[in-house]
């Protein structure tokens, strides 16, 4: 009866010595990952932030392409260390040993690039998504193409700006980008109107007798004139006008200059009275008369 006990003794030994260390192993928490932190790609807050764009992360041992990512959209990714990529015109910028923590938010700012934008607005305002062409400004070579309206990032210095505007294309030369900022460059579809002048003397158009030039409003350049002749027509962009009206008959004022408003494509009648006296006195200072005693 002893040697049976004993034999359960053993027994009970040896079956401890196994299942013990798995119970005891499976109790154990088992090894879970750590939570991911996240990473936010910026330009800097001066610059309006561009659409479109994607930053590629790579790990860096061994170095391979985890993700692409749109600027200004966090991302998340394990904890470690990565490099970030961008195209821009022009090259490439990118900063090495990004870290990212669990559970926080890092943040690359590219301070080093330049942005631009061109927009083509029709009457509207509206831009009508031309083609545009980025040319270097010391080698003329392509640096890129996108459609206006758009903002782009690229390298700093020079450029020479193509807008694919009908007839011909527009240029715009040696445009200076500079770091961390936002150069903005616009064309507005030209809106004209006519200005149909009048010149009257005692009532009658004395058009077949008169001379007519456009001057820019306030200055003396010349923006068009009109021989005498059946009439005085000019088709002129939308703005403010000086009219020279000149009258050579000896009869009136020998000239009159007035303002003229274009204010939309429809067409604006004007008349110029040349009514007075053919050589006006000379302007005189104001004189003060003294009261007279009654």
């Amino acid at each position: 009866m002893a040697g049976y006990r004993q034999s359960l003794w053993l027994l009970a030994v040896l079956l401890a010595c196994f299942l013990l260390p798995g119970q005891v192993q499976s109790a154990q928490p088992t090894d879970e990952p750590e939570p991911h932190g996240s990473l936010l790609i910026q330009t800097p807050g001066e610059q309006a932030q561009p659409g479109g764009l994607s930053a590629r992360i790579y790990s860096l041992a061994p170095e391979a392409l985890i993700t692409q990512t749109p600027l200004n959209t966090p991302v998340s990714l394990p904890p470690g260390s990565y490099r970030v990529e961008l195209d821009i015109l022009g090259g490439t910028v990118s900063r090495e040993r990004v870290l990212v923590r669990s559970g926080r938010t890092s943040t690359v700012i590219l301070s080093e690039v330049a942005a631009l934008q061109v927009n083509v607005l029709d009457k509207k305002g509206q831009d009508i998504g031309l083609g545009v062409e980025v040319y270097d400004g010391v080698s003329n070579q392509l640096l890129g193409e996108f459609l206006s309206g758009e903002i782009i990032l690229a390298q700093p210095g020079l450029v020479d700006v193509k807008v694919a505007v009908p007839p011909q294309s527009q240029w715009w030369r040696d445009i200076e980008l500079l770091r961390g900022g936002l150069r903005e460059l616009t064309l507005r579809e030209r809106v004209r109107g006519e200005l149909l002048v009048h010149p009257r003397l005692a009532g009658k158009d004395v058009s077949p007798l008169t001379q007519v030039i456009i001057y820019a409003a306030g200055t003396q350049r010349e923006i068009a004139r009109s021989e005498p002749g059946q009439e005085h027509r000019f088709v002129l962009e939308t703005g403010s006008y000086d009219v020279f009206v000149a009258n050579p008959t000896g009869r009136g004022k020998p000239f009159v200059l007035e303002r003229a408003e274009l204010p939309d494509e429809k067409t604006v009648e004007k008349d110029v009275h040349l009514d007075g006296p053919t050589d006006p006195p000379a302007a005189q200072p104001p004189t003060h008369l003294e009261p007279q005693p009654l």
